[in-house]
């Protein structure tokens, strides 16, 4: 019994500790809004809303000082001293300034609440406006609701105050996008068969986004009794923000390979390292030297002589190529 009661004793001051709850009743100055390049009417209809919002949320009893006189004071935003004076003048244990500066076709709002008498800065964040004065109810909610939950207002936003500006897909910056043919030569180890060079060819498609690289190939190659085809994905750090930069990373390659066994295709792994010219041009030259890794193996193949003649058959043991793979290409 004893212990349940000390538990629920427990519960009922952790309620009482809560931010909500020691907010509860919370005597707030809110001073006239200031802006720039606002209308006074805008300005006047600005703490019409947010009083009704800071009242909504049952936290707060909201106090206002008489209306200034003084021509143009609604151009200057009050300074800490200001507003922590205005709040011990009205009993309040703080005060609230809104900051609206509208410029263009956009607008944001800044909302302050300064602690009465030192002036601290309690709560302080802003919000774009771009849908117009009538959005302004949105932000002033918006608002309201993080002063109250302590939260940034960008972590605030319920079902009905997301605003225009964040309903708007993100701005993304052009990469720039090159064409071009490049050949190709294999020089493989650890093959089905005796070492041979493949030589190749495809095409490429880099996209260059200024901090890293990026870039499609289609690949295909073959002669003295091997091939490969292969579809590749590669990344890519450039050095330099210049005309000409080196430039390492690597790539992933699907590719189909018969380097002398049964042939076999799978996934293969190429560390990278290039130069890059005419990077501010309308055509480029690339030059890069890389090492594969197939993660998949080819069998050999063995030929027997027998009573019935020749037969070719499959070995048991599986090689995984690997080695060197340079490239030279053009881009435009």
């Amino acid at each position: 019994m004893k212990k349940t009661l000390r538990v629920t004793v427990l519960g009922l001051l952790v309620c009482l500790l809560s931010p909500a709850a020691r907010a509860a009743g919370l005597t707030i100055a809110l001073l006239p809004p200031t802006g720039d390049n606002v209308a006074p009417q805008i300005l006047s209809a600005s703490r019409d809303l947010l009083k009704d919002h800071l009242l909504r949320t049952g936290a707060y009893n909201v106090v206002e000082p008489p209306p200034s006189n003084e021509p143009g004071a609604w151009t200057v935003e009050p300074t800490a001293a200001q507003a922590a004076a205005t709040a011990v003048a009205l009993g309040a244990a703080q005060a609230v300034a809104v900051r609206l500066t509208h410029i263009g076709t956009a607008a944001r709002v800044r909302l302050t609440v300064y602690a009465a008498g030192s002036g601290q800065i309690l709560y302080w964040d802003s919000l774009a406006v771009t849908g117009g004065p009538e959005e302004l109810d949105t932000v002033f909610q918006r608002l309201a609701h993080a002063m109250e939950t302590g939260k940034p207002v960008r972590e605030s936003a319920e079902i009905d105050t997301v605003t225009d500006k964040e309903m708007q897909t993100l701005g993304r910056r052009q990469a720039n996008r090159t064409f071009g043919v490049h050949l190709l030569s294999l020089f493989p180890f650890n093959t089905a068969g005796s070492f041979k060079p493949l030589p190749g060819g495809g095409l490429f498609w880099l996209y260059d986004a200024r901090t890293w690289m990026a870039d499609f190939a289609f690949d295909a190659g073959g002669g003295d009794g091997q091939s490969m085809w292969s579809a590749a994905i590669g990344g890519y750090y450039p050095v330099l923000r210049e005309d000409f930069t080196p430039y390492f990373g690597g790539l992933v390659r699907w590719a189909y390979m018969d380097l002398g066994g049964n042939g076999a295709s799978g996934l293969s792994l190429q560390p990278t390292a290039g130069i890059l010219l005419g990077r501010l041009s309308s055509v480029q030259l690339r030059a890069d030297v890389g090492w594969f890794f197939n993660t998949f193996g080819e069998y050999g193949t063995a030929t027997v002589i027998g009573a019935q003649g020749q037969t070719t058959m499959t070995t048991a043991s599986k090689h995984f190529a690997n080695g060197v793979v340079l490239t030279v290409g053009i881009g435009f």
